[in-house]
């Protein structure tokens, strides 16, 4: 019997959005550097992939010994943002958002390989996204749902999704994911 062949960086980067996955909660964690300070964020998110794509996040830091909560809801090309300097929901367009079509248009794919994780067998991808940023991604093989993506910032600081074992968000992720954001 023929051994498979392995897939492309670009079919793997897709399973997700083709697979039966409705909505997929994640954590977050990483630093990030803005204006030579680095600070460590945690938080978490969820992408809405049917009805209609969709994403949110919120996560929290510390700057100068206070906690800072940013928030951010991404949906049809506009990114809504919630920050301490914004307390009111902010509209912008963007070609990019957290949302499960990060992946369309991301340049320089590669397929690494096949990775044996804890939520199962896995595909790795490398790439880069629209802006610029190099990110790995790792699609569980059985079907389709992202396990880990992990984008490196321009200034070389990571920040890493790590999706619920099952990729598959609970009753209330789904609300905030989804319904939510689909009410924007």
């Amino acid at each position: 019997m023929p051994t498979p062949a392995a897939p492309t960086a670009q079919d793997v980067l897709a399973k997700p959005q083709q697979s039966d996955l409705k909505d997929a909660h994640f954590t977050v964690s990483g630093k990030i550097t803005d204006s030579g300070t680095t600070v460590e964020l945690v938080g978490d998110g969820a992408l809405a992939y049917k009805p209609k794509l969709a994403g949110r996040f919120k996560f929290t830091t510390n700057v100068g010994g206070q906690e800072v909560v940013i928030q951010e809801i991404s949906l049809d090309g506009t990114n809504y943002g919630l920050t301490p300097s914004s307390p009111k929901w902010v509209a912008t367009k963007s070609t990019s958002g957290i949302d499960p079509s990060a992946f369309v248009g991301a340049s320089e794919q590669k397929y690494v390989g096949e990775e044996n994780l804890p939520q199962g067998k896995a595909w790795h991808a490398t790439a880069k996204d629209k802006d610029g940023n190099a990110f790995d991604a790792y699609i569980r093989e059985k079907d389709g749902y992202p396990i880990k993506y992990v984008e490196t910032q321009t200034g070389g600081q990571n920040i890493t999704l790590t999706f619920g074992p099952d990729g598959r968000s609970d009753s209330r992720d789904q609300q905030q994911a989804g319904e939510d954001a689909v009410a924007w």
